[in-house]
């Protein structure tokens, strides 16, 4: 396979991910013993890396936001409980509240910038 259409592949990649590993995935593709299926593995990363990151802010902001309305909601079904947390799991609707904090929390976590993510070029 030749060496332009690797280069290609790689280029589609964002720019933080192609300063960061583009030289190394072009080392890679030049020793693939199946070339053109890795090559398009990386076609198909670049696709994929150029839709996912435009989306990860607007997510991170809604779960962020549904943690804290969560927050919120579970403090007030905690306060009507007589004994506290150890009381949710016997009533369906504070579980409700305590499993939309977990939910919530673990998109936001998920979704969160990290030094490694640029949220935009």
């Amino acid at each position: 396979m030749s060496r332009w259409l690797k280069r290609l592949a790689v280029g589609m990649l964002p720019a933080h991910t192609r300063d960061r590993y583009g030289q190394e995935m072009l080392e890679v593709l030049d020793r693939s013993p199946r070339p053109l299926a890795d090559t398009l593995d990386v076609s198909f990363l670049a696709v994929r890396e150029h839709l996912e990151d435009p989306m990860r802010r607007p997510v991170h902001t809604v779960a962020s936001v549904s943690l804290a309305v969560s927050l919120v909601l579970l403090g007030y079904t905690v306060n009507d409980l007589s004994s506290g947390l150890t009381e949710l799991p016997q009533h369906w609707w504070s579980s409700g509240a305590a499993a939309s904090v977990i939910a919530s929390g673990a998109v936001a976590l998920l979704t969160r910038h990290t030094p490694d993510t640029k949220l935009s070029d």
